[in-house]
């Protein structure tokens, strides 16, 4: 045999076929290439994963000042809608509403 043992080939292709499964992960959805040791978050539990990373948002935002105060009543409307309806249990209207609110992260970083 050559230079490289069977196993060590088995390995390498083992890691190049991961490899590829990280990168194509995010153009096909997680969910499709989720290991078998991970476990896909409830409903509830993706509600309040959307309501931090938005609620995260608003705040840089405000202090940020990059949006105007008619723009960020929309957001804050909007984010208070996709609340109620997780809290009434409506959680496919909750995460539509989360997933579509207007905003984006700040364009300058902040100090801490």
């Amino acid at each position: 045999m050559g230079p490289f043992s069977r196993s060590a080939v088995l390995q390498a292709c083992a890691g190049a076929v991961l490899a590829a499964a990280l990168v194509v992960a995010p153009a096909v959805g997680h969910a499709e290439v989720m290991s078998a040791h991970m476990v896909r978050p409830s409903l509830w539990q993706a509600c309040r994963a959307w309501h931090l990373h938005i609620s995260d948002l608003i705040d840089q935002h405000r202090l940020a000042s990059e949006i105007d105060d008619e723009q960020l009543g929309a957001v804050i409307r909007q984010f208070y809608e996709a609340q109620s309806a997780c809290s009434a249990q409506r959680f496919g209207e909750a995460l539509t509403l989360y997933e579509t609110i207007p905003i984006s992260p700040v364009r300058s970083r902040l100090l801490r």
